[in-house]
């Protein structure tokens, strides 16, 4: 993985870190059950957005040098709709 990407990616999972801590905050406060789900989905949506980088991360590493261009261009369709 490309130190550019990691570095993102790290700085991503700092911020769910820091939703999660969030949550527990929530949880103690007693809010309110919307409040709390609508915090749980947000950490949800960015954990498989983190995922989904990963993820493309590895394909195009492992695969994008033995493939033609018009199969990374497939690729990324299909990886943009994962997205």
């Amino acid at each position: 993985m490309q130190k550019d990407n990691c570095a993102q990616i790290i700085k991503h999972l700092n911020r769910i870190q820091g939703q999660i801590e969030a949550l527990k905050g929530y949880i103690e406060a007693k809010r309110s059950c919307g409040d709390v789900s609508h915090l749980t989905k947000s950490i949800l949506t960015s954990f498989n957005s983190v995922r989904a980088n990963i993820i493309e991360q590895m394909l195009t590493d492992e695969f994008t040098d033995k493939m033609s261009p018009t199969e990374i261009d497939r690729l990324h369709s299909v990886l943009a709709l994962y997205k």
